[in-house]
């Protein structure tokens, strides 16, 4: 029950109310002192107080449906930030391995010059990718939702760009290396036929002519497994075995060199031993001579 001796009438005069309005007050203005019925001025007050509390409650609500559209156009920006965060970290991702091949393996490749590779064509694309002009760098930093679609597209977008330079750029290095061990594998081959020709004659001049025969075998055998080789386009295997050829090579001719000396000194004892054979001969002959003509002089002698 609400206590009338707390309440503070209003007069007849209109507008002179200016008390805060609480519960108490409200229920009192359904009464009056002694029992009377309000009069129009206390309609009219009630009315303004229910418009008030009315306007008072729509101004709440419309604050507190602009609190909850900020609170969720936040969440929204904070949404729409992880996710572009999260595409900005592979694009980065993306971006560090082709700056790693442009400065690793595509610097080495562009190193080459033309005169190192089959086809210089390789070496004109290869530039050509070196200096490809990269997406400039972007951020997430953005004021609305709209925008971060627009940013996110554009992310994808250098994805796209690195992706695909990525693949041409590590096409040209490829081909540059190709072709620079194409012409390698070119010179090696030219270089094993001369090796080739070396090999042959040297096994036509010294077959039997050797002190260790197991030199010109071995010659003999990497001559044949070098045109097997040569045949391959390795060009490791072609270089290992053009090596192993001219060592080869060195040692029948140290060999046949060898044998012609032992040759040429047992020619030469042989002369010797012969010479000295011969000698002895003369001399036994001269001294029979001699002892000859010895006797010869004592018989005439006795004859006289």
């Amino acid at each position: 029950m609400v206590d009338d001796s707390t309440i503070v009438y209003a007069g007849n005069e209109a507008g002179t109310q200016t008390e805060l309005i609480n519960p108490n007050e409200i229920a009192a203005l359904s009464k009056r002192p002694n029992g009377k019925t309000p009069n129009n001025g206390n309609r009219k007050y009630l009315w303004v107080i229910f418009a008030s509390i009315a306007v008072l409650a729509l101004f709440a609500a419309i604050i507190f449906a602009g609190v909850q559209m900020h609170n969720h156009r936040q969440q929204q920006l904070a949404q729409e930030h992880a996710r572009c965060e999260s595409a900005m970290a592979a694009l980065n991702e993306k971006a560090k391995q082709y700056d790693a091949l442009k400065a690793g393996d595509g610097a080495a490749a562009g190193t080459v010059s033309d005169i190192q590779v089959a086809d210089t064509s390789t070496i004109k694309l290869l530039d050509e990718q070196l200096k490809a002009q990269a997406p400039a760098a972007t951020s997430c930093e953005v004021p609305s939702v709209d925008q971060y679609d627009a940013r996110i597209q554009q992310i994808r977008d250098h994805e796209e760009w690195y992706d695909a330079h990525m693949k041409s750029l590590q096409e040209a290095v490829n081909n540059v290396n190709d072709s620079k061990e194409l012409k390698e594998v070119e010179e090696a081959k030219s270089t094993l036929d001369e090796t080739l020709r070396e090999a042959q004659t040297t096994l036509d001049l010294t077959r039997g002519q050797v002190a260790d025969e197991s030199t010109w075998s071995h010659l003999y055998e990497l001559h044949e497994q070098a045109q097997r080789e040569e045949e391959s386009g390795d060009l490791s295997s072609i270089t290992s075995v053009e090596s192993d050829i001219t060592s080869a090579i060195e040692s029948v001719n140290a060999s046949r060199d060898k044998k012609i000396a032992a040759d040429e000194q047992k020619a030469r004892e042989e002369a010797l031993k012969k010479a000295q054979e011969e000698k002895k001969k003369a001399d036994e002959a001269n001294k029979r001579a001699d002892d000859n003509a010895n006797k010869d002089a004592h018989k005439e002698n006795d004859r006289h």
